[in-house]
């Protein structure tokens, strides 16, 4: 399929790109071959064709499970200031 540099153009102005003659030439080109492909593709007979799925796919994530659970007052030993159960920090503002 042909695309024009005015085609090209109208794209370029509704994306606010700035393309050189250059660019437009080569973007129309590309274009074009994108488009041929897709043409390609629907041109495919796919009707006997089974469709990829996950179906067989089983769950190799972990089972979520609680950790050994430290208490607030050993993180907080571990700061250099604290305030009362908080964490002291320089201020950034």
């Amino acid at each position: 399929m042909k695309i024009n540099k005015q085609e090209i153009e109208h794209l370029a102005e509704l994306s606010r790109l700035q393309l050189s003659d250059e660019e437009k030439e080569k973007m129309a080109k590309e274009m074009g071959s994108i488009l041929d492909f897709v043409n390609d593709l629907q041109g495919l007979d796919v009707e006997d064709e089974k469709p990829f799925l996950f179906e067989d796919q089983i769950n190799i994530t972990r089972e979520d499970k609680n950790g050994k659970e430290k208490k607030v007052e050993q993180y907080l030993q571990a700061a250099p200031e604290r305030e009362r159960q908080f964490f002291k920090v320089p201020r950034i503002l």
